[in-house]
């Protein structure tokens, strides 16, 4: 049973957690148009440095503010996809022993209303 002193704990733990979240939502801002740090690869330079007219380097666009996590976005889909894979196999594989265990209960009872009937 959970007692009023751990029921306060949980709750100012999950409090804290949530002002915290919360003020790391709050601090994120879209990343501005420049140097930012991203899980990108680097864009490739269109010039070599050296003496001449300075060509502009090619820099890929900023990204649109998907929050602070939004980096997890590709990892997670590919570990739900990965999820949506294995359930299938586990459905599938659970389905055949309930198909199995479905046909031997009812040779079972077939068996036994014999029984019970006296074969009739």
């Amino acid at each position: 049973m959970l007692t009023a002193h751990r029921f306060r704990v949980l709750l100012g733990t999950a409090l804290a957690i949530g002002v915290v979240a919360f003020a790391v939502h709050a601090a994120a801002q879209a990343p501005t148009p420049g140097r930012y740090i991203s899980w990108a690869p680097p864009a490739a330079a269109t010039a070599t440095p050296g003496v001449g007219l300075a060509i502009p380097l090619a820099s890929s666009p900023p990204v649109a503010d998907l929050g602070p996590l939004g980096g997890l976005t590709s990892p997670l889909s590919g570990l739900f996809k990965q999820l949506n894979v294995n359930t299938k196999a586990t459905e599938s594989g659970q389905y055949s022993i309930i198909q199995a265990l479905e046909g031997a209960i009812a040779s079972h009872v077939r068996q036994f209303l014999t029984w019970v009937t006296g074969g009739r």
